[in-house]
Parts: structure tokens; sequence; C-alpha cells
């Protein structure tokens, strides 16, 4: 893991645990890290990001097949360009397909997200106020990791003018308690 990514982590990793442990849902928690770059666009980004999710409760379809179980989100990171970078904090709601018998799942989510900054080096994003969605694929490794890959997108929705967003990829590792 990258210095930068560790040292990101180890100052996020006491906030992410504080909200899990203020998170009422029953069940699991997951935590976990994710770090990416652009997908596409002429701009380079990287991010880090740190996040924990709580299960909602109720689950859609047969718990023994394939169903849909949903979850929210508070995470909190970092996205650089050119030598510049800003802070990102945000929360949302997902839902996961998956099955007891496929180490495979498959995720969907949205939440809106604060941006420290509304612009980074030469790319206004209109304002501080953006949404984040994202789809994903995750492989369980053992019963409580798992790895995935994610795609996002971030803008403002029409919130502002300009409304430039990004798209970023990333691998995250997440463990659950």
């Amino acid at each position: 893991m990258p210095s930068s990514l560790r040292r990101f982590s180890v100052r996020l990793l006491p906030p992410i645990v504080l909200l899990s442990s203020l998170s009422g849902a029953a069940g699991a928690y997951e935590i976990g890290i994710r770090a990416g770059t652009n997908l596409g666009g002429s701009q380079s980004y990287s991010s880090q990001e740190i996040y924990v999710r709580a299960p909602l409760p109720g689950v859609l379809g047969d718990p023994g097949g394939w169903h849909a179980t949903s979850y929210a989100e508070a995470n909190a990171g970092r996205v650089a360009s050119s030598g510049d970078s800003l802070t990102t904090v945000g929360a949302g709601v997902g839902a996961w397909l998956r099955s007891p018998a496929a180490p495979v799942s498959f995720g969907l989510g949205t939440g809106p997200t604060y941006l420290s900054r509304t612009s980074l080096g030469d790319h206004d994003y209109g304002g501080n106020w953006q949404f984040t969605s994202h789809a994903g694929v995750r492989l369980a490794l053992g019963p409580h990791v798992t790895l995935g890959y994610r795609i996002q997108h971030t803008s403002n929705a029409g919130l502002y003018s300009p409304n430039n967003g990004y798209d970023l990829q990333a691998l995250e590792i997440r463990l659950t308690f």
C-alpha cells in the first residue's frame, strides 16, 4: 500500500469507527478502503477513500437464493489531480444482489457528496454539493473479507453551473464485523 494511502487511512479510521458504532442497524457492518483513478476523460485523477456500511432491514427475494439487501454508507476521501487535491465526505444508500452459493455480488448505490473545494486544477465543479452514483462487483475472499471493483460518477446534477463531474474506477477491500 502506498505511504500516502496508509497515512490517509490511519487519519480517517477513528471517525469511521465512531460512525459505525453510532449505526443503529442490526447485523454485520462493513469497513473498507478504496483507491482508484480516473475512468476516461482528459484530466487524470487519483482517489483514496475510507467507508463504513451498515445493513438496512429487509431482504428482497429468497435469502437462500439470489436476493437483494440494502445498506447505508458513510465515507470520507481525497481526490487529487496535477498536484492539487480536495477532500470529499459523503453518505448514501445502496443494494447488493447476492446469493449464499455464489462468491460474487453485484451492487448499485447513490448519495450526496460534499467537496471541500469547488474546483480541482482547472476543472470547475460548479459548487460544493455533488451526487455520487456507483456500480460495483465484489468477490468474497473469505467469510469476513471481500475484494471489489467500483465505477462511480460524481457531478452536481444541475444544481450549479457548470455541471462538470468526474468518473472514477476503484479497487476496494472490505472487512465485515
